[in-house]
């Protein structure tokens, strides 16, 4: 059987079971396989860790990615996941893949990226890699954090639980295809460059953090492959079933603009569009709408989206049409 048949996600949880048989055991181990980022505890330090991998023509096309964004981008990814986990981020290291054709203007900017993603978020930059690819520019980010308190999980949302969601979705997406598609003079246009800004300067939620932990949050993860895969990822984790009400899905009018010149349906990209690096919290409903308050009171848009209604043995989410009729959902970016 080759990867592409057998899918990303039975491929990870295949790997995940024998890593977990392998060195789950190990106490220092607070969070392991399958969530945003990897929780140890040594010396009574909580340490995240975690890596992201960018490769052209996969995640980013070079003709319409400038260095600078791309250096951030590879950053900000990885700090994403340490912020899901509760975590605040304090270095970081690059593996950087070149053809050997670029010129030496395009590394320095692309560090001026990484750089400018890692002052914004008091992370220190302390080296990597640099190797030649003959497939094109892939970069590697590994971020090291640390969680002050309980880490955030994917696995503790509860029955009863409102789901909650900062930022707006399917903006980042939008602007992927803005920019796929070559639409004209888009930087001239507020909304639409916002989308494009989305997508290659994605900003993590570092200030949430504070926020979250006056809160008795019970699950959290970042949204990265889309809302419904994430949701699903958090559903399975938690052993829950999660409805989300489609009509109280908030589409930004950037979001809207965006998909009708692409000619996208704008809840699509807003449900499996990917790469929002915002953050879904599961927390009690007794508490969600002042969460939300407090959240958009600090310069960060939360709304409450959904619920957790039942417990559900392998994890199901559902959304609810303005009809009133419940249907799976599905859809998000997968590798294979």
């Amino acid at each position: 059987m080759k990867v592409r048949e057998l899918g990303e996600y039975t491929l990870v949880a295949r790997l995940c079971e024998r890593l977990e048989r392998t060195f789950g055991f190990d106490k220092r181990v607070l969070v392991g396989l399958g969530d945003d980022a990897a929780v140890l505890e040594i010396d009574g330090v909580k340490v995240v860790l975690t890596i992201d991998t960018q490769l052209e023509n996969a995640h980013f096309r070079r003709h319409w990615m400038p260095p600078f964004d791309l250096g951030w981008k590879s950053i900000a990814i990885s700090i994403s996941d340490v912020v899901a986990m509760g975590g605040k981020p304090v270095a970081a290291l690059l593996g950087l893949g070149l053809t050997g054709d670029e010129p030496v203007s395009f590394v320095d900017e692309f560090y001026d990226g990484a750089i400018a993603i890692c002052q914004a978020t008091g992370t220190l930059l302390l080296g990597g890699d640099t190797v030649r690819s003959p497939i094109g520019l892939m970069v590697s980010s590994v971020v090291i954090g640390i969680v002050e308190g309980e880490p955030f999980r994917r696995d503790g949302a509860k029955v009863g639980d409102e789901i909650i969601v900062t930022g707006f979705l399917g903006e980042s997406a939008a602007g992927f295809w803005l920019l796929e598609q070559n639409i004209g003079n888009v930087q001239t246009h507020p909304l639409l460059s916002k989308c494009i800004e989305r997508f290659r300067r994605p900003t993590p939620r570092l200030n949430a953090v504070p926020i979250l932990r006056s809160f008795p949050v019970h699950a959290a993860i970042d949204i990265s492959d889309g809302l419904v895969i994430d949701a699903q990822r958090m559903a399975k984790a938690s052993r829950v079933q999660v409805v989300v009400d489609l009509p109280n899905l908030p589409l930004s009018q950037a979001l809207k603009e965006a998909a009708s010149i692409t000619g996208k349906d704008a809840l699509t990209l807003a449900l499996t569009g990917g790469e929002d690096y915002e953050l879904l919290i599961a927390a009690p409903s007794v508490v969600s709408s002042q969460l939300c308050e407090t959240l958009t009171a600090n310069g960060i848009a939360a709304h409450r989206i959904g619920a957790v209604v039942s417990e559900h043995e392998e994890g199901e989410v559902l959304g609810k049409h303005i009809d009133g009729t419940f249907k799976p959902l599905s859809g998000g970016f997968q590798h294979f």
